[in-house]
């Protein structure tokens, strides 16, 4: 329960304002002028002609209300309010337009200054990173322009700690929003959000919520905050939920991932087709070798598997989406499908499909551009890097109908599964689009997305997606990986707040995409008792240390998937030794200089 304490606030016409929470005072930089960026120029908050200052109280709290009007050459008005919640006592910070066109972007508020030695920034891109003020490193440049509700941000919040307190920003409609991480080397670090128009307007308020800590909170205690959060809006739905949606969840847990694809057709307008050597941008594998491949793992004595295959369709790997089907029929078409599922149920194993609906190839027998996403200037967008070459991006209000009709067919084909992957839906930025027939906004066009998960679901397959998002955690099972961002000092933020609502699988090796330079993976994937890659291409002992790793991860996500990781620390000044503490008591200590870990108390059997 949260006990309210005690919030000065006070703010400036110029758009700024200062906060006394804890004994500290937050004050922003003054620098970041807050402002409007539109089609037609930059309007600042403080070259506004009239500026009023108001009080503003109302059941719920106090604050002051803001009116800017009278800029330059131009008709904007816009109102901010500033008020502190009685109950909660988080500071809430509203922008409300009343009269703006062709807005780009908003910024405000300004980010707060927290340059103090000691101090950090704490980002959730991707896994999580934290970012000391005096960092030597520039900080990592987020993908999508720090678009949240991807994989720019797997939550929508930022945070930073001091000795003298700290505070996380949760960013209320972040499908409507991006945020900047400015932090040059040696720093100091800045962190902003930035507000965007919906559908080429901006008609409805943008808002971000402030939380302040008290002295001696660290980045454990924003992540529980913000878990109270996730629960109080229904984004952390525990796995035991999500399992008496469909069976097959008690199996998936401690599997480990193969990997593995049958058909590669690369375009010439694909960025990766190779134009030395031809003969290599084809190539098909028989389901009956994948199928021999699994009864090797089995007999090489691999823990229970999970079968993601890629390429099973007869256009081949990331190609003619959405009409994939039917199944490749050089490796053996439906009936080697049918029984490359059946020799994987009958090891015991779990099997799934990789699937795509929001590329959208020009080479698609359906393809009809007018079911294509538009853009805000009536444009499609269109580019050729994937192995399928030129494309547009798929309406999200259509990939529903898409998927269903697609899995109608291959049910009726006698293919069930029981897992099934969707590619990109959780890791690139939401969409939306301007066509009369099917408008879409951003938030929408997550909505459409969940209800892809929600219809794997409701067949009793269990669904996953390319990274770990909050926003689908309501459906989401498992996902590809969700690692880390290049930067700063990795910490596992998202684990810390949904360990006990996804399934993270993880590479085991060195220098995988999404392993910090230099670490082990197994031990990542060990901290965070997640699931494990195969590396199906060793043999010898390296095999066999591989199986040996996944056994043990086997039996750490077994007794672990459940509990919701409550702390992660540090143990030596270099960062290198860490400990990750469940629900349940069991402690994760592991070395990376090392390469050393201990289990409390101790797994049995392996």
């Amino acid at each position: 329960m949260n006990t309210p304490q005690t919030i000065v606030l006070s703010a400036d016409k110029q758009g700024f304002f200062t906060v006394t929470a804890h004994g500290h005072t937050w004050r922003q930089d003054s620098s970041h002028r807050p402002c409007v960026r539109t089609k037609a120029g930059t309007l600042f908050f403080d070259q506004a002609q009239d500026i009023s200052l108001a009080p503003y109280k109302t059941g719920l709290g106090a604050g002051y209300q803001l009116r800017y009007s009278g800029f330059p050459g131009s008709d904007a008005a816009f109102e901010t309010l500033l008020w502190v919640d009685d109950a909660t006592s988080r500071l809430h910070c509203l922008f409300v337009p009343l009269s703006l066109n062709e807005v780009v972007e908003v910024c405000w508020p300004a980010p707060m200054v927290a340059d103090e030695p000691g101090s950090y920034a704490v980002v959730p891109y991707m896994q999580g990173y934290l970012l000391p003020t005096d960092w030597p490193q520039e900080a990592p440049k987020p993908p999508f322009n720090g678009q949240m509700c991807s994989s720019a941000a797997y939550m929508p919040w930022l945070g930073e700690i001091t000795p003298k307190g700290g505070y996380l920003l949760h960013v209320t409609k972040p499908w409507d929003s991006a945020y900047d991480c400015l932090h040059p080397a040696g720093g100091p670090t800045r962190l902003s959000v930035r507000h965007l128009p919906s559908l080429g307007q901006m008609q409805d308020e943008r808002s971000v919520t402030y939380q302040f800590t008290k002295p001696g909170s660290d980045y454990v205690t924003l992540c529980k905050l913000y878990r109270g959060m996730a629960e109080e809006a229904g984004l952390a739905v525990p796995l035991s939920a999500k399992g008496q949606r469909a069976d097959g969840l008690d199996r998936l847990i401690g599997s480990s991932v193969l990997h593995v694809g049958i058909k590669t057709h690369i375009s010439p307008d694909s960025a990766y087709y190779d134009q030395e050597h031809p003969e290599k941008n084809d190539e098909i594998i028989p389901f009956s070798q994948r199928a021999d491949l699994v009864k090797q793992l089995t007999k090489a004595g691999a823990p229970r598997l999970y079968l993601h295959l890629d390429g099973w369709g007869e256009p081949g790997y990331d190609n003619q989406h959405p009409d994939y089907l039917p199944a490749c029929e050089k490796a053996g078409g439906y009936p080697g499908l049918i029984a490359l599922r059946e020799t994987c149920r009958e090891l015991g194993h779990l099997f799934g499909l990789h699937d795509q609906y929001r590329d959208y190839y020009f080479d698609a027998a359906s393809y009809d551009p007018d079911n294509a996403l538009m853009l805000a200037d009536g444009t499609l967008f269109e580019f050729a890097r994937w192995a399928g070459g030129w494309q547009n991006y798929l309406c999200p209000a259509l990939s529903p109908h898409y998927l269903r009709r697609n899995y109608t067919e291959l049910f009726r084909q006698g293919v069930t599964m029981d897992c099934v992957y969707l590619d990109v839906f959780t890791c690139n930025e939401p969409d939306e689009c301007l066509n009369p027939r099917h408008r879409v906004t951003r938030k929408e066009s997550l909505a459409h997305r969940l209800s892809c998960f929600d219809y794997m679901l409701a067949q009793g397959i269990l669904p996953s997606s390319e990274e770990a998002i909050d926003w689908a955690l309501p459906s989401l099972v498992f996902c590809h990986w969700a690692p880390y961002a290049q930067g700063g000092i990795p910490v596992p933020l998202f684990n810390l707040v949904y360990h006990d609502c996804v399934l993270i699988p993880w590479m085991l090796g060195k220098g995988s995409w999404g392993t910090p330079k230099g670490d082990l993976g197994f031990l990542h994937a060990l901290l965070n008792a997640g699931m494990g890659y195969v590396a199906d291409s060793l043999t010898g002992e390296a095999q066999k240390e591989n199986l040996a790793q996944l056994k043990v991860l086997s039996a750490l996500q077994t007794r672990l998937a459940h509990q919701q990781m409550v702390s992660h620390r540090f143990l030596s000044e270099d960062t290198r030794v860490q400990q990750a503490t469940y629900e349940d008591g069991t402690t994760v200590t592991v070395d990376f200089n090392q390469e050393t870990y201990e289990i409390k108390p101790p797994l049995e059997g392996v």
